[in-house]
């Protein structure tokens, strides 16, 4: 298992996570994705990151590679190119 962040903008939030709940949800467990947080940046709510949790970074890399990704991508708001990051779990600490 790989956790994976992923930043982007979009032009209305509404319309970006209707997508993402709907076409996006059939698209990532057909690549493997296990879960989805979703998080609007307090500063500029057009900023939105996500923190997945994949099967593996294969899996990942395919999903990005689904022209059908950036297809729904585009229809749902997205700008410009996500900022992906994978990222190794190294420490769970007490709250």
């Amino acid at each position: 298992m790989i956790s994976v962040l992923v930043q982007i903008t979009v032009e209305d939030f509404d319309r970006f996570i209707d997508g993402f709940r709907t076409r996006g949800f059939a698209l990532r467990q057909r690549h493997g994705s296990k879960r989805a947080r979703v998080f609007r940046h307090a500063d500029d709510p057009a900023r939105v990151s996500i923190l997945f949790d994949w099967e593996s970074r294969q899996a990942m890399e395919g999903f990005l590679a689904d022209p059908e990704v950036m297809a729904s991508m585009k229809t749902g708001g997205t700008v410009g190119r996500p900022t992906i990051a994978y990222l190794d779990r190294a420490d769970d600490l007490p709250a």
